[in-house]
């Protein structure tokens, strides 16, 4: 829940940063990703044992179009959550060639620090966070899909 909404939200800034020869590069800039689903791993097993049943529909229709100068465009889609936001921002992001990669952007000081990938293929980017809510330690992962 608060990962989409932290996607999607904040600052807009560009940066340029060069990760060419990196990888990951081209699976996260191959196509623009939407959101397919998230919630809560209470096992740690990377399966998402709770969804994430508030997303509201306005961040569902999102789209985060990666590109190779390290800007992300995120597209607020039809659907806007605040008809006077922007249509589009643009972002600056970076992904590490670690196993397993770190995801990293400055849409969000949550997401400045890094979510780690727990898949990244053709057709998938399933990322997680680990966090701490009323004294509870889960993860909570984000799918996004081309």
């Amino acid at each position: 829940m608060t990962l989409v909404l932290i996607w999607s939200a904040c600052s807009k800034s560009k940066s340029s940063n060069n990760n060419n020869s990196n990888p990951n590069m081209t699976l996260m800039t191959q196509a623009v990703w939407k959101y397919d689903t998230s919630g809560f791993d209470f096992t740690g097993d990377g399966k998402i044992d709770y969804p994430d049943t508030i997303v509201q529909p306005c961040f569902k229709d999102n789209t985060y179009q990666f590109k190779m100068d390290s800007t992300v465009i995120v597209d607020e889609g039809a659907t806007k959550c605040d008809s006077t936001a922007p249509q589009t921002a643009t972002y600056s992001w970076t992904i590490s060639n670690s196993n397993p990669p770190i995801l990293k952007t400055n849409a969000d000081s949550v997401l400045t620090g890094g979510v780690t990938v727990l898949v990244l293929n053709s057709t998938q980017l399933e990322v997680y966070k680990d966090t701490t809510i009323l004294g509870i330690s889960l993860r909570y992962i984000l799918s996004l899909k081309h």
